[in-house]
Order: C-alpha cells, then structure tokens, then sequence
C-alpha cells in the first residue's frame, strides 16, 4: 500500500502531496527507496540558498562568483539579515601581515585553532577551524571589496588576541548585511520573504523543496542547496533538553527585550532529521552577560559589580565561566561601569535612548542609582585603579586598557542572554552536510549557527562571523561547482 502510494504520487504527472502527508510519511518512503519529487511550475535553480543573515548572503554571493548562473535566497522572516543585524559586527580573524609586522603581534593559523580549540573545550572540529583560520584573512578582503571599512583590530571579550576586527559605527552588524545587501542586487540574485522551509525532498537532478508562504504553500527545484537557516536559541524546548537552567525567563540576545522577532528556532534541524543528517549534540549554548549594561566590545575597560557595590569576577574571563556564576544567583544580573575613557561599542546610542545605560555626572551619582552608599563604591574602584597600576588584581585579571576614574561614567544593569547554539547540523570542512554514518549528501551544505560542533561548548570572541563568513563562502564556491 504504502509502495503503490509512493509510486501513484511521485511518479509521472500526479497529484501534490500535502504537506502534512509528506512531512509524516518521508521516513517511509525513503526507507522503500522511493525519493518523492513535489512538482512545480517554477523553473530550476543553480543554488538555494535558505536564509540571509552573514552566512547566508555570503553563500549566495560566493555562488554567483563561482560560476551559479541562477541564484535564490529564500527567508523565513519579514527582514533580511538573521541574527546579524543584531550583531555588534566583531569578526575574528587572524592578525594581518601587515599589522603583525608593525606590531609585532603574533598569530598564525595553528595560534588561531589552538585558541579556539582550547577556548571551546577542545572537544571542536579542527579542520573546520582551520579553515576558518586560513580563510579569514581573505575573507575581510572580501568584504571590503564590497565596501565594508574595518577599524583597527582589538582584542574582543573572549579573544584572547587582539584578532578582532569591526566596522566603525553604532551599527556593524546591520551594515554588514546592507552592504552585502547591496551586492546581492548588483548580481540580481533574487530573495523571498516569509517563505519557511517545511520540508527537503532529494530528486534525481538535486533537492526539491516546500516553503510555506502568506500566499500558500510553494515548491522549488535545485541542483545544490544551502542551508544557512541560523541556529536554535529561541527554542526553548530544544534549550531546556540541553540543562534545565536556560528556560523561558532566559531571552535572547537577538530579542533581549522581548519585542522583536526572532526565528532562531531550529526547524532546518528538525528537518534535517528527518531525511537522516547528521546532529551533533552536547555543547549546548553560548550564553553572553553583556546585552544590558555592558558597551564594550573589548576586554580591560570596564567592571563588574554584585548587587553590594563590590566585584566578583575577572571581567576578562571566557563567557561560560562568568556565566557559571551568575546562574548560582536567585537573581543573575549586576551592574557594569565604564567612564569616558573607553571606546564605547555600536550600541551606546540605542541604550542610552532606551535607558538600559545611564550616563552620570560623578560617583556619587552612580552610587545613588545603584542603591548602594557611595564610600562603598568608591573603595571598589579605588581598588580597581590600584590594581591597574600593578597590572594584576585579586581575581587574576592581567589585562587591563585604563583605570576607572574620569567622568561621566556610563553604567546599566547586565542580565544573561542565550547567544549562540554551540549544536546543529554536522558538516565537514568543505561545508558539506553529513548523513548519520558521517558520508557527505550530495548537493546539500550548511554553514553558519545551522551547524554545530564547530567551536565546541564556548567559541572564540567574533568567531561566529567568521564562520558565517568564511564558511558561507566555502558552502556557496562549493555548491556552485557539485
């Protein structure tokens, strides 16, 4: 019965299977060995590509360089960028030459991959993160072809180097995706909106696939598909099963406030599952303590303080260790001070508008705002200063860019954000994604938070653009020539 109906459906001019039908029975068809073909009118494509944030964007653009005549992104959602235009746009790459010989900083690609490999636990995927390492250096180029401008690199929070490179501006990561926009149209590669991916069919010429629409459900046929889907932070089940800690009170970084769309949900792995890829499980989530109060890109320009005025940690501490505290607490949130000294980040402006960071005129007024006495505070950062002066302080902290000392002060209240799925879809260095026995699927690639496993349970500061990066790059050259 179920052979007769997988024939009379998929065979010859038939009728469209629904898509609960087709959602539910895949597994049996691909078990009998019938590969179903949702019919469309629609005319074939080079490369798909699903989503348009970083990894996205880049892909499509990297296939119509390599040779893709026809190019499509497909969207979920009713903007295009993903999670990076929310991103405070820190890229990590490896130190420059030119920089390394005016500098005399040190960095080469087994520096790079060590760091990360250590940073995450060493439990990540080393040629992945080779490549990231050898690629990143081309990849800015890249993008600065296209017209993005990066300032001076500086060592990003998790960093380790000063490998961190930004655009200028209180709004790296959405012009990113506008200035990619922009080449996007230039090589008349077409995007549609508000169409989610449901369902993801093999055929003999590539991959079919069923999107639904605000119009209704809609089909396409490709040669070689992308999926740059993003990862799974707001899925709260899918959180949870990974520690029970990271709930519904938890927001995410994409949607701090709860007022905004986010479509990190994980259905490209739910998908994925389905037709037999590979998942990789158990390094979880990144979650980040600074889409509050904190406005500093970089470590050594700011602290942090408990509810009592007084200071807990090494600021300069990878996320996960500063975050293992703070979900001890009844309550995980503490306040972040900085003076005019630093170099703010991309977002002053917006959280100065919306009162999340306060600017104050002397001590005593932060004091007063915090709710502590003002001698208390100032014996913290009294401290504090003391402790720049010798280069080390009680907690370990070595790296340090100023004192605390010279208004105004800028301080807010910090909470903790779910960042980055660490877990997705597995994939090999070429951007191939993986069936369960670790065999590349021909036509299908991933890059971006989709794939998982890359940097193990924490990853290297600004290392989640270059993947999308670097790797969205390798996923599109290499779709473009299957």
């Amino acid at each position: 019965m179920a052979a007769e109906c997988a024939r009379g459906c998929f065979q010859g001019e038939g009728p469209m299977i629904s898509r609960r039908s087709l959602i539910t029975y895949f597994p049996l068809y691909t078990s009998l060995g019938y590969f179903p073909v949702v019919f469309s009118k629609e005319p074939g494509w080079d490369v798909i590509v699903v989503g348009s944030g970083m990894a996205g964007l880049c892909a499509a653009l990297s296939a119509k360089e390599n040779g893709a005549e026809k190019v499509l992104i497909l969207e979920k959602g009713p903007l295009i960028g993903g999670h990076t235009l929310f991103s405070s746009g820190t890229i990590s790459a490896m130190i420059r030459e030119d920089q390394r010989r005016s500098s005399g900083l040190l960095d080469s690609i087994d520096l790079f991959v060590k760091d990360a490999y250590e940073l995450g636990g060493e439990i990540g995927n080393l040629k992945i993160l080779e490549q990231i390492a050898l690629h990143s250096e081309e990849g800015l180029n890249w993008l600065e072809a296209k017209g993005i401008v990066f300032g001076e690199p500086f060592q990003a929070k998790s960093g380790l180097r000063a490998r961190g490179f930004a655009m200028p501006g209180n709004s790296a990561g959405r012009s990113y995706v506008m200035i990619l926009n922009h080449a996007r149209i230039r090589q008349n590669i077409p995007i549609f909106l508000e169409h989610r991916l449901q369902a993801l069919i093999p055929n003999a010429e590539g991959w079919s696939l069923l999107a639904s629409t605000p119009e209704g459900d809609r089909s396409f046929r490709t040669k070689s598909l992308v999926l740059a889907t993003g990862g799974s932070t707001a899925n709260v089940l899918r959180r949870v099963a990974y520690d029970r800690r990271l709930g519904i009170n938890l927001k995410t970084s994409a949607n701090p406030w709860g007022n905004t769309w986010d479509g990190a949900d994980g259905d490209a792995l739910d998908i994925g599952e389905k037709i037999g890829l590979k998942l990789t499980y158990g390094n979880g989530y990144q979650i980040v303590p600074f889409w509050g109060g904190r406005v500093l890109d970089y470590a050594g320009g700011d602290i942090y303080l408990n509810a009592d005025g007084e200071r807990f940690v090494d600021e300069n501490l990878p996320w996960h260790k500063i975050v293992e505290v703070l979900l001890e607490w009844p309550k995980p949130e503490f306040t972040v001070i900085t003076d005019t000294q630093s170099k703010k980040g991309a977002t002053l402006g917006v959280k100065l508008l919306s009162g999340i960071v306060k600017k104050a005129s002397s001590i005593r007024e932060v004091a007063e705002g915090m709710g502590i006495p003002e001698q208390r505070l100032l014996k913290t950062l009294e401290e504090y200063n003391q402790s720049v002066e010798v280069g080390r302080d009680k907690f370990g902290k070595t790296v340090f860019t100023q004192k605390i000392e010279k208004p105004p002060f800028y301080w807010g209240k910090e909470k903790i954000y779910v960042h980055t799925s660490l877990d997705g879809l597995a994939t090999d260095e070429k951007a191939r994604a993986l069936d369960k026995e670790s065999k590349p699927v021909r036509g299908l690639f991933a890059a971006g938070e989709v794939v998982g496993g890359i940097f193990g349970k924490d990853r290297i500061g600004g290392g989640s653009l270059a993947n999308c990066l670097v790797m969205g790059r390798i996923s599109g050259k290499n779709a473009a020539q299957s």
